[in-house]
């Protein structure tokens, strides 16, 4: 059976998973629905909800669901989830696996690689934050992209005309803009600006202050002070939003939001459109800093291509059409058209063929610390070598010089970021070149970056009068380097189902992600086949089922991966004999 790379969105809001059947990218259905809510929680009993049943229970158990986690991804911080710590990767490893699980059902065979779709302003540490929460989920990662090149790849899909479009994305927790140029079949992402800290959960959170506030001027009474009542509150609220995309006015009702106390008002398209006009406006900047970067005047865009369930809002056309003279487009779902690209660039991957060549960018800056001599004196700045929005793969080079005579040894210090000052930045890593020649200051050193598609780094120092050469690679990924995956596996298992976890242990001879497959395989075969029994079958077929279930658990219970393969494929033998 060939393998399948899926691509996948994982967004704040909301998530999706897709792949390329017969070349065309195809939406994988979560619990019915296209997409799936970011959002996890524990059950009374101490079970895992991911997606809709966790949304669902947000108003009950406010303490028991977490949401948006997307915007702390890189932080080392912790999460409280029904008085037990999780870390942002543990928590989107739960929505990863639901993911990867419904994959498996759908497709019928086991899912152990992925490409996942990250904001393009994603530094180092957030993307390799998600690279972590795909390993938690046992999934290789084998590529991570960029939502708006994402979206370029999936539109490039369905047309063929040479274009420059811009990509203008806004969700529910991030905010990207891409230029984009689709030519003879190569889509090259030619600049990139966002904010991964403006969305819809920014509007969300207007909304909810503006109730409240209203509310407390009439009853002099808080709602803030009460987590299910604000729960209660968002989600209305949220649903309100998304009815002001079509209606000029919606009509909010609660009941009983505080004792006998009911929640009645209106809300107008026009004063909700008031209240986030400031933050659209930085959506508006960010376009303008693209536009520059990628050397462009507004009226060399063709077309401007929206993604991200919040572009919705009415003011977010009006706005672009102002600013670009251009009427925004929605040619493809804004709320799956990332997921459906991010599979393009896995099946390519996987081996499909595939007809866009991708050219990315790199969202950050690379560069070294290096000794600067300034009217204040002498200071440490940040030397970038790599320009954000270089196409990637690259290679740069820069000369820099030694500061003393006879030094021997110089220590090259590599970061991302743009800020003048090293510490402002990421660390990715560092290393000492030793051996120097006994020459005077000055003694030019010429650093050279190779930076990949993968995010692979190769810095090589190189001594010119001698030849003296050093070369380390660092992983661009890896400045989350610290993150213990090991110990976040472990912290994982109370709520993970037991015999996955079991199962999934890898050994000297064992495929976790593969032992996984089987598993889920097992017991959806087990529950068909004891839906059978229940209906009128012979009593020979029935004593055949029973032991094969019986074989089943067994196998499932000692762990015995080896015989369970076989027990499946007699368990599907039958199952289809009997229910065709």
């Amino acid at each position: 059976m060939k393998e399948i790379i899926v691509g996948i969105d994982l967004g704040t809001t909301n998530s999706a998973i897709a792949y390329v059947k017969d070349g065309v990218p195809e939406i994988i259905p979560i619990d019915g629905q296209p997409t799936m809510p970011s959002c996890v929680g524990i059950d009374p009993q101490g079970k895992l909800l991911v997606g809709l049943p966790a949304r669902n229970m947000l108003i009950a158990a406010p303490e028991s669901t977490i949401h948006s986690i997307k915007r702390r991804m890189g932080e080392p911080v912790k999460v409280t989830l029904a008085g037990q710590q999780f870390s942002p990767e543990e928590i989107s490893s739960f929505i990863l696996r639901k993911l990867k699980e419904e994959a498996e059902k759908f497709l019928g065979q086991p899912v152990k690689k992925a490409v996942i779709t990250v904001p393009a302003f994603f530094d180092a540490s957030q993307r390799k934050a998600t690279q972590n929460a795909g390993e938690l989920a046992n999934l290789e990662v084998v590529r991570i992209i960029n939502e708006p090149t994402a979206a370029a790849l999936a539109y490039e899909a369905g047309h063929s005309d040479n274009e420059r479009i811009l990509v203008y994305d806004l969700g529910g927790g991030t905010f990207d803009v891409s230029v984009v140029v689709i030519e003879n079949d190569v889509v090259e992402v030619q600049a990139s600006h966002g904010d991964t800290h403006l969305g819809g959960d920014d509007f969300d959170e207007l909304l909810v202050q503006r109730v409240v506030d209203d509310f407390h001027a009439k009853h002099q009474i808080f709602l803030s002070e009460d987590p299910k009542t604000m729960r209660r509150l968002k989600l209305s609220l949220e649903r309100a939003k998304c009815a002001l995309s079509d209606e000029p006015l919606v009509m909010v009702r609660e009941e009983y939001i505080h004792g006998d106390l009911h929640l009645e008002m209106e809300l107008q398209r026009a004063d909700y459109e008031e209240m986030i006009e400031p933050y659209l406006q930085k959506t508006l900047d960010c376009i303008h800093k693209s536009l520059q970067d990628a050397r462009l005047l507004p009226g060399e865009i063709a077309k401007v291509m929206l993604v991200g369930g919040s572009t919705r809002t009415p003011l977010v056309h009006q706005l672009i059409e102002a600013n670009l003279n251009l009427v925004p487009r929605w040619e493809i779902n804004p709320d799956l058209i990332v997921a459906l690209g991010a599979s393009i660039s896995a099946a390519s991957m996987a081996g499909e063929k595939s007809k866009a060549i991708l050219v990315d960018i790199t969202g950050h800056s690379f560069g070294i610390e290096a000794l600067s001599f300034t009217e204040e004196g002498e200071m440490l700045v940040n030397t970038p070598i790599i320009h954000r929005g270089t196409p990637l793969p690259v290679s740069k080079s820069e000369l820099f010089h030694t500061v003393h005579d006879n030094q021997r040894e110089v220590e090259i210090t590599v970061f991302e970021g743009e800020d003048r000052i090293p510490a402002k930045n990421t660390l990715v890593g560092q290393f000492r070149v030793e051996g120097l020649s006994e020459a005077g200051h000055g003694n030019p050193i010429l650093v050279t970056f190779n930076l990949d598609l993968n995010g692979m780094l190769t810095v090589t120092a190189t001594e010119r009068v001698t030849g003296l050469k050093k070369s380390v690679t660092l992983d661009t990924r890896n400045v989350h380097a610290s993150f213990d995956l090991a110990a976040a596996r472990q912290n994982i298992m109370s709520l993970v189902d037991q015999d996955v976890l079991e199962l999934e242990e890898p050994g000297e001879d064992s495929e976790p992600v593969d032992s996984h497959a089987l598993l889920v395989s097992a017991k959806e075969l087990r529950k068909r086949a004891e839906a059978l029994l229940e209906n009128k079958v012979t009593e020979e077929d029935a004593v055949e089922i029973r032991e094969l279930l019986r074989k089943s658990a067994e196998a499932v219970k000692a762990k015995d991966i080896e015989s369970l393969q076989p027990l499946n494929d007699s368990l599907s033998d039958i199952i289809f004999y009997l229910e065709d």
